[in-house]
């Protein structure tokens, strides 16, 4: 078998090394695939977590709410606003930066006529949370109960602003939006 010098000048070896072959370039090219190994073995070995997870803990995730909270939103579905409130009013004392029980606040008064504790709820979980697409939702929905659809409009602008794609909130305020004008 012959041997072949190893350096630029030989036609068939240029393609493969396009520098001489001396102990810099051996070394950088050394250093270079040590660091690809290194990257590489990092992410593959780094444990994967899944979005919104702080952990990867086989556990199941925490509950946002407590129990009492889902218990009020299973009464508000029913149409038991007054039983509802009871529950929400006290879980307010216990956690009164909680956007979602002022929206669930504002809508049982809402339902029920009260219509200045509707307002000042909806007020309260924009306040804490101003991209609250059910508040924008519901206080647009007041909006309209009190005739001041321009504020229901903007309300809807938000809303689109925000969702990403047609969500229920847009459709179901918009369409209460027109059945008002028509």
């Amino acid at each position: 078998m012959k041997q072949l010098p190893i350096n630029a000048k030989n036609p068939s070896l240029a393609a493969v090394l396009p520098y001489r072959s001396t102990p810099t370039y051996m070394l950088r090219a050394s250093l270079n695939l040590l660091f690809l190994l290194i990257f590489m073995s990092f992410f593959l070995l780094t444990p994967a977590y899944s979005a919104g997870s702080d952990s990867s803990d086989d556990k199941p995730a925490k509950p946002a709410h407590s129990k009492e909270y889902y218990k009020a939103v299973k009464l508000i579905k029913a149409g038991s606003f007054d039983e509802a409130l009871v529950i929400l009013e006290t879980i307010i004392q216990k956690k009164p930066d909680d956007a979602d029980i002022h929206n669930y606040m504002g809508f049982s008064f809402r339902k029920k006529g009260m219509l200045e504790k509707s307002a000042y709820h909806y007020e309260q979980a924009l306040d804490i949370n101003p991209k609250h697409l059910g508040a924008l939702e519901y206080q647009g929905e007041l909006y309209i109960a009190l005739g001041e659809i321009e504020k229901a409009k903007a309300n809807l602008t938000k809303i689109d602003d925000i969702c990403w794609r047609q969500c229920s909130e847009l459709r179901e305020l918009k369409q209460a939006i027109e059945q008002a004008v028509n």
